[in-house]
């Protein structure tokens, strides 16, 4: 079994298609699911949302998914005005899609343990899992889980990384739109069950950078010179 889980596009169409190009290029998948976040901060938020949908694939809800419903009231009035520009870009329509994604999938294994895939956690859409966490937290944050889910993945950190911690391969499979750990090429994740356990691969992807801070700069964005510093810089 071979799954794609492509994480945290971000509005990012030109970087949404050099990850599905560069997917169709590996071997075959057998399930692709999209972690999350999904148009908010970037130039084409409705773009990504309809090149989603014609995926026909299982599609969670990120935490700016959920920003992007409710308009954020308490957050700060620069989210608040980019989180507006966004809604009147994608609609009612795009509104209404977003607040209808379920909050974790999961993928039942016949020749061993599952994959659950969730935007940050299994807990909530904002509570990240470091790669650095402690064991105590982790315990914390994953303890409860089902002892058949022998795979969990997720983004939200924008950083990727694969870490074992007890029975579990844990994967944040980066951002696809806006990476944070200072490499700006688009991120997503593969994870295999081979021989008896379960691997994963973070594949990095090469686009044209430059078109989207073109779009950036002319498609009305608020702060566009903050979301083009954060997308060409890669980092927090």
């Amino acid at each position: 079994m071979r799954i794609a889980i492509i994480s945290d596009i971000h509005g990012n169409q030109v970087a949404l298609e050099a990850v599905l190009h560069d997917l169709s290029q590996q071997a075959p998948v057998d399930h692709l699911v999209i972690a999350g976040d999904l148009c908010l901060n970037g130039p084409r938020p409705k773009e990504v949302l309809q090149l989603i949908q014609s995926l026909q694939c299982p599609v969670i809800q990120g935490n700016v998914d959920v920003d992007t419903i409710t308009g954020a009231p308490t957050k700060s009035p620069k989210k608040r005005r980019i989180i507006a520009w966004t809604q009147e870009q994608i609609g009612q329509e795009g509104i209404d899609y977003l607040s209808a994604l379920p909050f974790s999938h999961l993928i039942t294994n016949p020749h061993g343990s599952n994959a659950l895939i969730v935007h940050a956690s299994p807990r909530t859409q904002n509570e990240a899992i470091f790669p650095t966490a402690s064991d105590e937290t982790l315990e914390e944050q994953l303890g409860s889980l089902n002892a058949t889910i022998g795979a969990l993945a997720f983004g939200h950190l924008h950083i990727p990384y694969v870490r074992h911690w007890r029975q579990l391969l844990l994967v944040d499979v980066g951002s696809c739109g806006l990476p944070r750990d200072e490499d700006a090429r688009a991120s997503y994740g593969l994870l295999t069950w081979q021989d008896g356990s379960w691997h994963a691969e973070i594949r990095r992807v090469s686009y044209d950078i430059e078109q989207v801070v073109r779009q950036l700069r002319e498609c009305g964005i608020p702060h566009a010179r903050s979301r083009i510093k954060i997308l060409t810089t890669a980092k927090y």
